[in-house]
């Protein structure tokens, strides 16, 4: 996003990833499943190469990002403890502003024989409504393999007990390719001690 809009970085490809996420329900990566992420993935492309709203400042070049091949081991089910405190918090940007944010509750799962819990946040538009459920998050590739600044997904909601993470569709921010653009910062409470080798690679500019 830029500096004068801060959290709608992703208009156009954010309801693209949520219908894509939760069309899947097999437990193996079928070719129905690769098939769609596949297209997800090259319309995101020319939406970089030939869009006015891509973050690149220079699209000579550009052919594709990059990616971890699909594994549905990064796709998970998990459960929602629903916090208490729905007050606004206040996420740190890398431009050093604030934007509000509202605590939704936290996943929990499994992972690689681990227990883990991430906040998930429910974003504010400019007239203080709810938007969708975000959740920012690092790992252990960050800085080698993935933006060392962390990754996003965006979650869409079956009911308030569960809900699908499916990190194959983990994205960088915008600040990612371009320094014109100021991100949330995942929260401390958000960084995994395990490597999530899948959705979207380091970009090298």
């Amino acid at each position: 996003m830029k500096k004068t809009n801060a959290i709608y970085f992703y208009g156009i490809i954010a309801a693209v990833i949520l219908i894509l996420i939760y069309t899947f329900a097999d437990t193996q990566a079928n070719d129905s499943y690769v098939e769609k992420l596949t297209k997800f993935r090259n319309e995101k492309d020319e939406f970089f190469k030939n869009s006015d709203e891509s973050p690149l400042v220079k699209k000579e070049g550009f052919t594709e990002l990059n990616y971890f091949p699909p594994d549905l081991t990064y796709r998970i089910k998990a459960n929602i403890e629903l916090t208490q405190d729905t007050s606004r918090l206040k996420i740190r940007m890398t431009g050093g502003e604030v934007e509000n944010f509202i605590k939704y509750g936290y996943a929990t799962f499994k992972l690689r024989d681990k227990d883990h819990k991430l906040l998930l946040l429910l974003r504010m538009d400019e007239e203080g409504g709810k938007d969708e459920l975000f959740l920012p998050f690092t790992d252990k590739t960050n800085g080698f393999e993935t933006y060392g600044g962390g990754r996003y997904l965006d979650l869409e909601l079956d009911n308030n007990e569960e809900l699908i993470i499916d990190f194959n569709f983990a994205y960088n921010p915008f600040c990612a390719y371009n320094d014109n653009f100021t991100c949330p910062i995942p929260p401390a409470e958000n960084q995994l001690d395990i490597e999530i080798k899948a959705g979207e690679k380091e970009f090298i500019k």
